[in-house]
């Protein structure tokens, strides 16, 4: 415990520009530019508090597509793992990072199925439509929370 505290210290320090907060959850806050992070125990926590910092690094700050955002989760473990982690001379592990990229695919691809047939859709901007029968959805926010796709409507696209 003391070399994680030691470690989180640091790191803290070395990205003095950003503000770090406890939290209930890992998460970058760009309107704030405070990354949130919850009690460190393991070494994992501090490899997910790097991903964090790497997505301040990276400016992100919104996202368009559901899409987009896997992108930039993607681009965040990258940059943490290749660039951050080394700083402080820890590694971040392949399969750690599969497992969380893992939790955001599972994400997208629950969102993108239709309320209706049960396939999965295609996003244009917040709105799903299904090619197979045609219904418009939208789905909340989900990241957190339990996942609602809400038909728009009973609206149907038109090919």
């Amino acid at each position: 415990m003391r070399y994680i505290n030691k470690l989180s210290s640091k790191i803290i320090s070395h990205f003095n520009t950003y503000r770090f907060e406890q939290g209930a959850d890992f998460r970058w806050s760009p309107s704030r530019q405070t990354i949130f992070y919850p009690k460190l125990q393991i070494i994992e926590d501090i490899c997910s508090l790097l991903h964090e910092t790497a997505h301040a690094e990276l400016r992100h700050n919104d996202y368009i597509s559901d899409l987009e955002l896997v992108g930039q989760e993607a681009r965040a473990w990258e940059y943490a793992k290749v660039t951050l982690a080394p700083k402080f001379d820890i590694a971040i592990d392949d399969d750690y990072i599969a497992d969380h990229l893992d939790t955001y695919r599972l994400w997208l691809y629950e969102r993108s199925k239709c309320p209706d047939c049960g396939q999965n859709g295609l996003q244009t901007q917040n709105t799903y439509q299904c090619l197979n029968c045609r219904c418009l959805w939208r789905a909340n926010e989900a990241r957190l929370c339990s996942l609602r796709r809400i038909r728009l409507q009973d609206q149907k696209f038109r090919v």
